[in-house]
């Protein structure tokens, strides 16, 4: 295992790194302890090791995520996705967040967690797996929400090709927590198979779906997926069609039991590069990049648009603190909040 930590700015006395790792099979990753954005995801071919596609979208300079309005692979928080009318109601007291998508509230308000700098702890590293641990405070309404809430970020990378991101959180008061990374992957890479995410194939292992509303806030109801554009019991690949019909941006249920489980899996079909998730979270939201920009200044001297990437974001339901049939995403004083993902990498599709 390899390990570079180099400073690429500075909020006032405090320090923005990049960390790289490479595994002993030469895949690597790189990402920052700004919003914990991910810069780099490198696998390489399996007929030709030295060959590399990098498998993530991003900035050219990663001090981009610092200033950009997108969610390209940070941290999501304090509660991710949407939350209707962007308010809730706790132990009797109702809770007005901003309301930054329209009437409602979306990945945690205006300065979300992936706007804030996390500190960076440690880097530990054994043969097989190097662990970064970061940390950050969420004070008492920071966007409006109650209590001080203690969250560590780990990632994770071993020689597995595994890489894993695991957050935990205590508060001093009740509140609601509900973290994930907004990734977004296109696994025909940067190089000569670059394009739109068609030609993908995806699988994901969840028969259901959370019925939404226009604004795309549940309403409560969960639908199966069978014979609707959302199966993807069985893998199938992105269509040209399926875009067309303007793609994907569900919340699918995935895992009822809070083990880890693997949930989902997507690919290129010209690259053969793609990954697994395993995760303990009940929601996987499936994103296939509708509601990109038409032009962002990307990678490698690329720019992405409209359905360039495609996330898989790891969660509680969206809006579930209003939703009684949604399992709750409070966390009480004095109880600690867990969510872990192992995204396996791979060459070999």
């Amino acid at each position: 295992m390899k390990i570079n930590k180099e400073l690429i700015s500075n909020i006032g006395d405090q320090s923005i790194y990049l960390v790289s790792i490479t595994n002993d099979n030469n895949y690597s990753i790189s990402f920052s302890n700004f919003g914990g954005y991910i810069h780099q995801v490198l696998i390489p071919y399996q007929n030709n090791p030295e060959l590399f596609e990098d498998v993530i979208l991003g900035y050219e300079d990663p001090s981009g995520c610092m200033t950009d309005r997108s969610f390209f692979n940070v941290i999501t928080g304090r509660v991710c996705n949407r939350m209707k009318d962007a308010e809730f109601t706790l132990n009797n007291e109702r809770h007005k967040l901003n309301n930054n998508n329209g009437n409602n509230h979306l990945h945690g308000g205006s300065i979300g967690f992936n706007k804030r700098l996390w500190n960076l702890d440690s880097i530990d590293e054994t043969s097989d797996e190097v662990i970064v641990s970061m940390s950050y405070l969420s004070k008492h309404l920071e966007e409006n929400y109650p209590g001080n809430l203690s969250c560590i970020t780990k990632y994770k990378f071993n020689n597995n090709n595994e890489f894993s991101i695991c957050y935990s959180a205590t508060t001093d008061q009740d509140t609601i927590v509900n973290i994930t990374n907004h990734n977004y992957w296109n696994f025909h890479g940067h190089n000569d198979h670059y394009g739109k995410i068609l030609n993908h194939s995806v699988q994901i292992y969840g028969e259901q779906i959370c019925e939404v509303r226009p604004d795309l806030i549940p309403n409560g109801n969960l639908l199966n997926v069978a014979n609707t554009k959302y199966d993807f019991v069985e893998s199938n690949i992105i269509s040209k069609d399926l875009l067309e019909q303007g793609g994907i941006d569900i919340n699918y249920a995935v895992n009822h039991q809070k083990v880890m489980k693997p949930v989902g899996r997507v690919w290129s079909n010209l690259t053969r590069m793609g990954v697994e998730y395993t995760s303990d979270q009940p929601g996987l939201q499936f994103y296939t990049g509708g509601n990109m920009h038409p032009e962002y200044q990307g990678k490698n001297k690329r720019f992405y648009g409209k359905n360039y990437g495609l996330c898989m974001e790891t969660q509680y339901f969206p809006d579930a603190i209003n939703q009684d049939n949604f399992e709750s995403p409070i966390l009480k004083a004095g109880e600690k909040y867990a969510s872990n993902t192992i995204i396996k990498l791979s060459n070999n599709y």
